[in-house]
């Protein structure tokens, strides 16, 4: 019975070995890296004709990205990629998280490098939020102020310090200009450079500690 028992678990765990590597040919880290460049640089050819400004009717925010995609060269096919790209980030991390977490990736001694991917994931979460609303057109700023009245914890939080919360993310009282230069900042200079410095620490735990096997 023991024996049995003792080639049967084997067995098993290469099956599950053979899944999660399977999958993981098909999805891995370096797939999200290449995404993440991708956006660098398309998020780079876009910033060269973009204008951060949300004053005036019709606001220059909203002129530029208009002339990018229908005036620039090539210019739809950009923003298309690099607004798809965004998407697509978001999954192929979610699913590299999913095999890490199936792998028992998380458990000691790479929690920390865990935890350090996570962050990861809510930057990424965080690129998309402030990115949407850069084009500065009617859909982005009504779907912001829904976002940013669950981002400041409305009726779950005081209405002191949510509306606290709600006045600091948003740059005032209301979302205008102030609200769409934060968010460019954020997006251009804020959240690459801390996603950069943390994509560095998370690649540096990963050679040091090595893969997972599965659980």
């Amino acid at each position: 019975m023991d024996s049995k028992l003792s080639r049967s678990a084997p067995r098993s765990g290469r099956g599950q070995g053979a899944v999660v590597g399977w999958l993981d040919e098909r999805f891995p880290l370096v797939q999200s890296l290449i995404i993440l460049f991708i956006e660098f640089l398309t998020g780079f050819l876009i910033g060269v004709y973009y204008f951060p400004d949300g004053a005036g009717q019709p606001a220059p925010a909203f002129t530029s990205v208009d002339y990018i995609q229908h005036t620039v060269y090539l210019g739809w096919l950009v923003r298309g990629i690099h607004f798809w790209g965004a998407s697509v980030l978001i999954v192929v991390a979610l699913l590299h998280m999913t095999f890490v977490f199936w792998t028992g990736g998380y458990r000691a001694p790479r929690e920390l490098n865990w935890m350090v991917g996570v962050v990861v994931f809510l930057l990424i979460l965080a690129f998309s939020l402030t990115g949407s609303l850069l084009p500065w057109d009617l859909n982005s700023y009504f779907a912001r102020g829904r976002e940013l009245s669950i981002l400041s914890g409305a009726s779950v939080l005081p209405g002191g310090v949510s509306e606290f919360l709600k006045n600091l993310l948003q740059g005032g009282p209301i979302i205008g200009p102030a609200t769409l230069l934060r968010f460019y900042i954020a997006h251009v200079f804020l959240l690459p450079a801390v996603i950069a410095g943390l994509m560095y620490v998370h690649f540096r735990l990963v050679r040091r500690q090595g893969p997972a096997e599965p659980s």
